[in-house]
């Protein structure tokens, strides 16, 4: 007996045994009264009749669902992330780098996670590091709310679109290398008279407060690089008026402190809050004090221009007269172009040799190697880049110090424009690109004892310094730093100098304290050192 239900329902007699309903049987519309026994056959009938449609409907929304969340790239893997702040509550913003590091012990070399909203891919390994950022896909800065802030778009550092990258980065390469401070330069002798002039400046300063002084070097310091960057961008060298370039470079290491790491650039209701709102201000108060005094420094420079001088802004004026103001050659380019240099020039270098100082103080049988192969290579004449072949040891001491205290511990980010894969792993478009240098430089790995100061590990079997893959202070690719080789200039000047003449000590009984602030730098804490006149 087959029946298709059009309509009526189930409805019992007054001794519920009865059901009406109208009901299509095997020919006609019959019209009647069934039972119950014949109702749940009908019941039975309708459902199996259905059961076909209401199959398909399912394997379409499953088939639907599949196709859409299925993808057959492999992405990086990485640890769950809560919603709208994603991996944010587990990092501790004093030191994050060594909970990314962490995570790339647990997930290996190339992860993912969310800061915020923002998918985050974290690379752990010098070789694939290369390898990504040889791309072109990641020449582009992450649109972070504190480096459009502190960069914008002009300048260098965070320089788009691309054309205009290309455009002042090979300006400013040029520009190096007319001044000697590139590899390939062949006129480096005016250049190595203003650092070495600068280096023994430094020494003159700490010789004249005694025969055995203590002090924080951190202003000295600050003043011995600033000197040369000012000089080489300006024209110009700091006046004795020290405030001006301690005042600047301790705004340039608090906007630092801030710049990555903060909240405000990965969740974008936290600038509505009063905590980040107060950061905010702060930050664009500092940044505003930096803009004034670059200002004051571009007004000298500009009022004191001439197509003889090589400075940096006597050469972008050159161009500027040569081009019109146009898209590129302005002053707005022309301010934020200074900034950029001087901040990465100043802060880094300036950094570095902090440390150096702290290690050599604390590591005395490394300080006097160092000062031993000095006086055998050098005899007591001044240096040159030409000693520097000759000084292995000294070499390696530099180098151990970019390992153990990176100077970038997250690297300088990019941003991907575009999808791409490497390792057989797909790194999605808007993807912001972190390059975990202290995990590189601290994987147990690839260094042995890395918690150790060993300068021993860069030196081959007959003492040669050696060049390690892996040692990657710098970063790789067509964005890596323009002003490798300047830095690396101040410090070899810095410590041929200095060691000849000085030597570095603990402050009694105080043990050398190597904690640090972790921002855009890693930032040693300030504290006293005693110089020994030599």
């Amino acid at each position: 007996m087959g029946w298709e239900i059009l309509n009526g329902n189930k409805e019992g007699n007054e001794q519920g045994e009865w059901t009406y309903v109208r009901a299509r049987g095997e020919s006609s519309i019959d019209y009647g009264i069934v039972n119950e026994e014949a109702w749940e056959e009908i019941e039975r009938f309708e459902v199996g009749e259905k059961m076909p449609v209401i199959m398909l409907i399912v394997v379409v929304i499953i088939v639907i669902c599949f196709y859409f969340s299925f993808d057959s790239r492999k992405y990086p893997p990485g640890p769950w992330n809560l919603p709208l702040i994603g991996y944010l509550y587990k990092l501790d913003k004093k030191t994050p780098n060594l909970d990314l590091m962490q995570l790339a012990q647990k997930y290996g070399p190339i992860y993912t996670i969310k800061l915020g909203l923002t998918n985050t891919v974290v690379i752990a390994e010098a070789k694939l590091l290369k390898k990504v950022l040889l791309k072109d896909q990641v020449l582009a800065r992450p649109p972070l709310l504190t480096f459009q802030m502190m960069f914008g778009e002009k300048g260098l550092t965070c320089c788009w679109p691309l054309h205009m990258w290309k455009n002042q980065r090979k300006f400013v390469a040029d520009f190096l290398r007319t001044v000697g401070a590139t590899k390939t330069a062949t006129n480096k002798s005016t250049l190595e008279q203003l650092i070495r002039k600068s280096a023994e400046n430094f020494v003159q300063d700490i010789h004249s407060r005694g025969d055995r002084t203590l002090l924080d070097p951190s202003e000295a310091v600050g003043n011995y690089v600033s000197t040369i960057v000012h000089t080489l961008l300006l024209g110009t060298s700091f006046s004795r008026d020290e405030n001006t370039q301690i005042d600047l470079s301790s705004n340039i290491d608090d906007v630092s402190k801030m710049t990555f790491c903060s909240r405000l650039n990965f969740l974008p209701f936290a600038q509505f809050l009063p905590q980040y709102r107060k950061m905010k201000n702060v930050f664009k108060q500092t940044m505003e004090k930096i803009r004034h005094t670059q200002e004051k420094f571009v007004n000298t420079g500009v009022s004191n221009f001439s197509k003889n001088n090589t400075s940096l802004i006597d050469t972008f004026l050159t161009e500027m007269a040569r081009n019109g103001s146009d898209e590129i050659y302005n002053a707005e380019q022309l301010k934020q172009l200074l900034f950029d240099l001087f901040a990465a020039s100043t802060e880094t270098t300036v950094h570095s040799i902090r440390w150096l100082l702290l290690y050599l103080a604390r590591y005395q049988e490394v300080q006097s190697k160092v000062r031993r192969e000095l006086l055998q290579v050098l005899q007591g004449k001044p240096p040159d880049t030409g000693d520097l072949a000759k000084l292995g040891y000294m070499k390696a001491t530099i180098a151990e110090i970019a390992r153990i205290r990176t100077l970038v511990p997250l690297g300088f980010p990019r941003y991907a424009t575009e999808d791409f894969c490497v390792d057989n792993m797909t790194i999605k478009k808007d993807s912001l690109i972190i390059p975990l240098l202290w995990a590189i430089h601290m994987d147990p790995k690839v260094w042995e004892k890395l918690e150790e100061f060993s300068p021993d590990r860069f030196l081959d079997g007959e003492g040669k310094f050696c060049k390690h893959e892996s040692l990657v202070p710098f970063q790789a690719g067509k964005r890596m730093c323009v002003g490798k080789h300047l830095a690396n200039m101040m410090m070899f000047q810095f410590v041929a100098t200095v060691l000849q003449k000085v030597k570095i000590e603990c402050c009694g009984s105080d043990p050398v304290d190597f904690s640090y602030e972790c921002g855009l730098s890693l930032l040693p804490k300030p504290q006293k050192l005693v110089f020994v006149k030599i």
